[in-house]
């Protein structure tokens, strides 16, 4: 059997044949492929954007929600009742207290401070001892004019018996008694220096100081103590002129220390002086107070200068200013309304309503920094200070 062997143009015309087959197939499987890849970016993309689309939509309806809220909700407020109650104003200073007499206690004497009685602070009537000295010397000396007095008296009385029976002169009368009253006048002058040695207090007040020690040797003219008068305490004022020329003698005034405590003790004008300080322009007044108090304590003074009864007031902090002008927010319903006021005197909490407002108008008394006219608005707590008691006025000092 003869075997044909290819030639070589049949092989070429082969592997031609096989390259064409295979590229068909990649080409096929190429084309498959891009399709697909196509569809998924395409499908990807569509998601993206309907996820945008649906994030945004609920952004858009977050803000006009919220929108919605904020315009529609009403502000919180709080108000009160417009009614009539006293307003009073007052000028109002600063002053020290002052004892009426205050003095240093001196030692007439020198010698050694044997016991000590009172302790600062305490309360001493007039004429009570203090502090006592060694007077063992000097009451020595007061026995010695004591004996010396009353022999002197002795022979003072024997003498008048013979002078009345005309048995002496007139002229050794006169010696014995001009011994007599010598001897008296020394015993006297004993008894004072003895007495000297008792330190007394020279009025009823406290002892504010006490600046010796027993034991302690002192001179003559020593201070040992000070004493004040505390009852009353006085206080001295400098007003203008034109302040002082209202000023009566009775007036009543507040007096309020400067410790940040929440006392007050009244005191009143107790004089007032007759001229002006050609130098400050100023009269001083003197007030006193027997309800408390402490010397040397600076205290704020208020003078009551004038009471205004049965006037419309409304709190303080309902006022709003705006370009020098006093405004007020009036509810009614649920809305507020701007109402311009004028105002005359004021205390700590309440001013006077000299116009703008009718007794039963309803103020906000709180709140007033978040409304405006129109503004809708919610009562949560009505408020009534504006019946709570009376508290005066001060009238700043210029």
């Amino acid at each position: 059997m003869d075997v044909k062997i290819p030639t070589r143009k049949t092989i070429v015309i082969s592997v031609i044949a096989f390259v064409v087959i295979l590229g068909g197939l990649a080409f096929m499987k190429f084309t498959r492929m891009g399709v697909k890849n196509s569809a998924s970016a395409d499908s990807t993309i569509s998601d993206s954007t309907q996820v945008a689309d649906t994030d945004d939509d609920k952004k858009n309806n977050k803000k006009k929600k919220k929108g919605e809220k904020k315009e529609d909700a009403p502000v919180p407020i709080e108000v009160t009742t417009v009614v009539p109650r006293s307003i009073s104003t007052y000028y109002q200073t600063t002053a020290t207290l002052e004892p009426e007499k205050r003095v240093d206690i001196l030692t007439k004497i020198a010698g050694e401070v044997r016991e000590i009685v009172v302790e600062e602070g305490d309360f001493v009537k007039e004429g009570a001892m203090l502090c006592r000295l060694n007077d063992a010397e000097l009451r020595v000396a007061l026995d010695e004019a004591r004996i010396n007095r009353d022999q002197q008296k002795l022979e003072l009385e024997r003498i008048e018996t013979m002078r009345s029976q005309s048995l002496i002169s007139d002229k050794e009368y006169q010696q014995v008694k001009y011994s007599f009253e010598l001897a008296e006048n020394r015993y006297e002058s004993a008894r004072v220096k003895y007495e000297y040695t008792k330190i007394k207090a020279p009025f009823s007040g406290v002892v504010t100081q006490r600046l010796v020690d027993p034991g302690e040797n002192i001179p003559m003219g020593a201070k040992l103590f000070m004493m004040a008068d505390t009852q009353p305490l006085l206080l001295s004022m400098y007003l203008p002129e034109s302040e002082a020329n209202t000023v009566r003698r009775g007036q009543r005034v507040d007096i309020r220390p400067d410790t940040g405590a929440e006392v007050h003790f009244e005191g009143e004008v107790l004089r007032i002086a007759p001229e002006v300080d050609a130098r400050t322009g100023t009269v001083k007044v003197t007030a006193q107070t027997q309800a408390g108090g402490v010397p040397g304590s600076f205290v704020r003074v208020r003078i009551l200068m004038d009471t205004h009864d049965n006037v419309l007031a409304i709190p303080r902090r309902s006022i709003v200013a705006d370009a020098g002008d006093r405004f007020v927010f009036i509810a009614a319903a649920d809305t507020v309304r701007k109402v311009q006021v004028g105002i005359g005197y004021e205390d700590e909490t309440h001013a006077e309503v000299t116009h703008g407002l009718s007794g039963g108008d309803i103020v906000v008394t709180a709140g007033v920094g978040g409304i405006r006219d129109g503004t809708k608005v919610k009562v949560v707590r009505p408020d009534d200070v504006a019946r709570a008691p009376e508290k005066p006025a001060a009238k700043e000092k210029k």
